[in-house]
């Protein structure tokens, strides 16, 4: 499916910093929170995506923070950096996807598909050779999605919901 004609995909600024708060931790929960223990999602919510967080990121030069607008309103966001993988895979030139996430009522709309294609530009344009990312292994839907999208699997490693350890996917797409 083809995104909406009135999506718009634009750098997120500080004065974002509150909405993009917001809009990460009500994604993360409503991917993933049915599944997770209750505090362990609020230790990790609280821990990854207060405001001042947020600012920070998106004022890093390092980082790039996406959102997607349809018609005005923001129905998702896509952060990435320059990072070495967790696996003895090249680290030069690599490059982490750091999150990806839609409202649901966006899912299988495009919206998905047109922030990935920002989020590699982006990184070709600052000299990324690799681009890489974690999901876990218990979501099909977004493993299915980065498939689709090109990434291969390149291994396992561990990923903290709070205190809570699980198994992530790790893929990886040659730019």
């Amino acid at each position: 499916m083809s995104a909406p004609d009135s999506l718009r995909i634009r750098p997120a600024v500080p004065a974002d910093a509150a909405l993009l708060a917001e809009l990460g931790a009500r994604t993360f929960r409503d991917a993933f929170g049915a599944l997770n223990d209750p505090a362990e999602l609020a230790r990790h919510l609280a821990a990854n995506y207060g405001e001042a967080r947020q600012r920070e990121e998106i004022a890093d030069p390092a980082w790039t923070t996406l959102l997607a607008e349809v018609d005005g309103v923001p129905v998702g966001y896509a952060q990435s950096l320059p990072e070495a993988p967790p696996l003895a895979l090249p680290s030069a030139g690599a490059w982490l996807l750091r999150r990806l996430y839609l409202e649901q009522a966006w899912t299988g709309r495009g919206v998905g598909r047109s922030l990935i294609q920002a989020i590699i530009a982006d990184a070709r344009r600052r000299g990324a050779t690799l681009l890489w990312l974690t999901t876990w292994e218990r979501a099909a839907q977004a493993i299915a999605f980065y498939r689709k999208q090109g990434f291969v699997e390149a291994g396992r490693t561990t990923f903290l919901v709070g205190n809570d350890p699980q198994r992530d996917v790790v893929f990886t797409l040659r730019l």
